[in-house]
């Protein structure tokens, strides 16, 4: 914004040209104008988030944010927005993909560097918020007797429905994001992550560490197979 105010004062006397604090001013006979060029203020334009993603993005989790599991990039579409410009901070600062056994994360890490500002991650994240979920076509097969589907209830209902809810839909209010249509290969890689302490394990990652113990409490890896399986199979 250019503010700009004109005074006039009467008076007499020569044209004289003379800088005022970054100001010109015009004496005249017929008086004296000042104009004075106030703190020039440009407003930055609003971030666009579809240009981001389509830049940031779009090279990895598809062009409607459906994923590709090829590369181990899950759905996005539909995430909630706190929570996904939750987890670029994450990456950003090093809360998230930091550690040396998280490529995938290490590879977010960099793709997000881009993001320089609070406003470019909030539209992002408001973008991906605004398109439609696009369920993950993976699907867990749970009639080869390698899923224990009654375990999996079980312990999802025991160790996950408390902040998940009881259908994997989400709490916004405790920060846990809907399970349900993600991709069950990059959730058990996570609940992994969170076991092995790869992720979760900054001292700043406050959600982690909950789903650190949760993921924990689990018994055994072959547990958390039933439990993604369960969720995999739930619908919205």
């Amino acid at each position: 914004m250019l503010l700009i105010t004109l005074s006039w004062i009467r008076g007499v006397g020569s044209v004289i040209k003379a800088p005022i604090y970054g100001c010109w001013r015009w004496v005249s006979g017929a008086g004296v104008v000042c104009l004075f060029v106030g703190s020039v203020a440009y407003a930055a334009p609003p971030a666009d988030g579809k240009a981001i993603f389509s830049t940031t993005c779009m090279a990895c989790h598809g062009s409607r944010g459906e994923g590709n599991t090829k590369i181990g990039a899950p759905n996005i579409a539909g995430m909630e927005a706190v929570y996904v410009g939750r987890q670029l901070s994450n990456f950003l600062s090093g809360v998230r993909g930091a550690s040396a056994n998280d490529s995938y994360g290490s590879q977010m890490r960099a793709a997000v560097g881009v993001l320089k500002t609070d406003a470019d991650r909030i539209a992002v994240a408001s973008y991906i918020a605004s398109l439609p979920q696009i369920k993950s076509t993976t699907e867990i097969k749970i009639n080869d007797g390698k899923v224990n589907m009654a375990n999996g209830s079980t312990q999802y209902n025991a160790v996950c429905s408390s902040c998940h809810e009881s259908r994997a839909q989400g709490n916004a209010q405790m920060g846990a994001p809907s399970l349900v249509g993600i991709d069950p290969v990059y959730l058990e890689r996570q609940v992994i992550a969170f076991r092995e302490g790869s992720r979760g394990a900054h001292k700043d990652d406050k959600t982690g560490a909950l789903m650190r113990v949760g993921a924990n409490m689990l018994p055994d890896a072959k547990s958390a197979h039933d439990v993604i399986a369960y969720i995999n199979h739930l619908k919205p």
